[in-house]
């Protein structure tokens, strides 16, 4: 079930067969605003994502110039986007949204990029995310390999063209 926070909107997925109690204490990863959400019945919020079909991508970046630089880009495409500023931040919004694509920076504080990607390995959702790796210092077809590898789906680096990330997003997303 897809949960919004009242306090800064964002939306998060939570198992509401995990707890026996028919409401749910939640603290936002946010914005750490705590609010209570009945496990009865879907929020609307649920029904109307359900009905608009749009996938949803995590952009996580710890530059926030970069962050509104992609959502810009990306905002043509039919996706709902997100955004975390750091690697825990960003564990966070993937084990609550389950988004579709992660637009993951390698180099990003807390846990790193590529942890992420190790720890997408044993993640009970893995194949329902993609990742699209992203770096600014590690650059070339070694790299690339080496990514892949450890669990990205594709690798860009930063000096991209908006046309190829969105078309490596299209790609990615089946659109």
């Amino acid at each position: 079930m897809v949960i919004t926070c009242p306090s800064c909107q964002a939306r998060y997925r939570i198992d509401p067969s995990a707890g026996k109690s028919r409401v749910a204490k939640v603290k936002c990863p946010g914005c750490n605003h705590i609010f209570e959400v009945s496990l009865l019945e879907e929020p609307a919020i649920q029904q109307d994502k359900a009905s608009s079909g749009k996938p949803v991508v995590l952009v996580v970046d710890d530059a926030r110039f970069f962050r509104e630089m992609i959502k810009d880009i990306l905002s043509e495409l039919p996706v709902e986007l997100v955004t975390a500023a750091d690697g825990n931040e960003a564990w966070r919004q993937i084990t609550t949204l389950v988004p579709q694509l992660v637009l993951l920076d390698l180099n990003i504080p807390g846990k790193t990029g590529k942890e992420i990607l190790q720890s997408l390995q044993t993640y009970s959702h893995r194949d329902e995310v993609k990742v699209l790796a992203m770096s600014g210092v590690e650059r070339g077809e070694e790299t690339a390999s080496e990514i892949r590898l450890i669990g990205a789906d594709d690798f860009i680096s930063k000096s991209f063209k908006p046309r190829d990330l969105q078309a490596r997003v299209r790609n990615l997303l089946d659109l």
